[in-house]
């Protein structure tokens, strides 16, 4: 069986990494020759973190457009393939002319979303065409599935999952000097951590000094609270978030949110790092609340929930380590792998 597969991104990006890339041992096992064409390479990340708006702008319109060319000479070769996927869509800002012309040259097409993007600019009539197009569709959580099933009733749920292997758990709960308060991600969503400010001033005022960790492209700063910038790589990534004595995950509770698959919880409780996140779509499917993380919807919930970790070690241990199991048992590459390829198998 043969299957090509357009990415959004390369490796670097977590979306592309964590739906398709981590898949490609098992795939293969499995018997499955798997060719993954990105659209965006690593030079686009590097783009994205321009700081000046004109330029990136216009670097972003430049770099598009020749990957666009790049992507129709890919589009060319499903004909040679048992079954081809596009991660969202086969090319961002124009009409699903591309996923036409690809049908027409094997019908055998699927489509794969983890994010609302059906809500974003120019996606809203887009996307529900490619769910009615495809012969299959793949998801991140229920709340987009039940999006889909609106068009087309062939839809399986893959969560995003983490490799256990590779995400160690941490061995220690007493901090090495201040306590850490962490958050890791892209530079387009710090907005969500901001949205925290003013509850971590009062944290420190409270509990007394400790250090906010950013893992990130790019650092930024919160008034009144000691901010460490640690920049993102996949070779210090797992080191980063084990050095981290809380894991952090706020979010807006909106339909964009909702869609979004829980991927910084996973990656701190898969390293044992107890969590404290906003109860919004996937966070209460995986999170039950003070057992093996803490679920925080006010000011004074996050205040509490992350008050009541800084000053026990014992509780932070406990809830770190059933945050563990809980990956283990649910969210692993180990399970969903195999499971990813009899999916793909079950499809042609």
């Amino acid at each position: 069986m043969k299957l090509l597969y357009f990415s959004k991104t390369s490796f670097i990006g977590p979306s592309s990494r964590y739906r398709i890339y981590q898949y490609i041992p098992y795939l293969r096992k499995a018997g499955i020759e798997v060719i993954v064409a990105p659209l965006f390479r690593e030079r686009w990340f590097r783009i994205l973190d321009l700081r000046w708006r004109p330029l990136r702008a216009i670097a972003k319109g430049l770099y598009a457009f020749m990957r666009l060319f790049v992507r129709i000479w890919d589009l060319l070769k499903v004909c040679r393939y048992d079954l081809y996927c596009f991660e969202h869509q086969a090319f961002p800002y124009i009409p699903a002319l591309l996923e036409r012309f690809a049908q027409k040259l094997n019908p055998n097409m699927l489509l794969e979303f983890d994010d609302a993007i059906y809500l974003t600019f120019l996606h809203k009539k887009k996307i529900p065409r490619l769910i009615r197009m495809s012969k299959h569709v793949i998801v991140g959580n229920d709340f987009l599935r039940d999006y889909v099933l609106q068009f087309n009733p062939n839809v399986t749920v893959i969560p995003t999952v983490v490799d256990t292997d590779r995400n160690k758990p941490k061995n220690h709960y007493h901090p090495h000097g201040k306590l850490n308060i962490g958050w890791v991600g892209l530079a387009y969503n710090f907005s969500y951590v901001q949205e925290l400010a003013g509850t971590l001033r009062k944290l420190r005022r409270e509990f007394g000094e400790f250090v906010f960790t950013v893992i990130s492209s790019q650092g930024f700063a919160i008034d009144g609270v000691e901010a460490i910038f640690k920049r993102w790589s996949y070779d210090n990534e797992v080191k980063e978030i084990r050095s981290l004595d809380i894991g952090i995950m706020p979010l807006a509770d909106d339909e964009w949110a909702k869609g979004k698959c829980g991927l910084k919880v996973l990656q701190y409780m898969a390293c044992g790092v107890p969590v404290v996140a906003s109860p919004v779509g996937v966070n209460n499917e995986i999170i039950k609340d003070g057992k093996n993380g803490f679920l925080a919807a006010t000011d004074e919930e996050w205040l509490e929930k992350l008050w009541l970790l800084a000053q026990d070690e014992s509780l932070r241990s406990r809830l770190g380590q059933k945050g563990r199991e809980t990956v283990e048992k649910h969210y692993s590459l180990r399970i969903w792998g195999p499971r990813v390829a009899r999916l793909y198998k079950s499809l042609i």
